[in-house]
This record gives C-alpha cells, structure tokens and sequence, in this order.
C-alpha cells in the first residue's frame, strides 16, 4: 500500500510526473511540460478535463495532442489530429 503525498510535495511530485509518451515524435512528456497552474481543480465541474499540449521533438515539427486529465492529473486518453501541417 503507498503512503498518500503530503500537499507540500504534490506541486513537486506532479513536475516531475511522467504523463505521457507522444505517439506522434515520441517524447517524454512531463507535469513540467505543461502549465499546472492553468488547472485550478476548484472549477472544475466534471472530470477528465482536456488539455491540449503543443510541442516540437528533435525532426518533428511543431504539432499537437490533446490530453484528457483527471482528477489526480493523470492522462486518461489521447486525441491526435489527423490533419498534419509539414513545412
């Protein structure tokens, strides 16, 4: 049985957290890499919530996936655009 984190080290564990890998380049995403603070979990009136998140990975373009978090920000489900833009 694990120990339940103490509110003071939530925001720490949660940076560190590995959320989910991208299907499309393949990078590590981390609590880090997205805005945490842009969750405030107070108005939130139902869960999962959907958080997109952009990024560029080492050839990949800039490109895009849609997280659905819940509660414990924990990735629930993906969405990836079908349409690709390449420059």
């Amino acid at each position: 049985m694990t120990q339940p984190i103490p509110p003071s080290q939530t925001r720490a564990y949660l940076m560190k957290k590995l959320l989910t890998i991208c299907p499309i380049c393949k990078k590590m995403i981390f609590g880090r890499d997205i805005n945490l603070d842009s969750v405030d979990k107070t108005k939130v009136s139902s869960w999962p919530i959907r958080y997109t998140h952009s990024h560029e990975h080492i050839n990949h373009p800039m490109h895009s996936i849609t997280m659905f978090l819940d509660a414990n920000l924990s990735v629930r489900t993906l969405e990836i655009p079908k349409l690709r833009i390449i420059n």
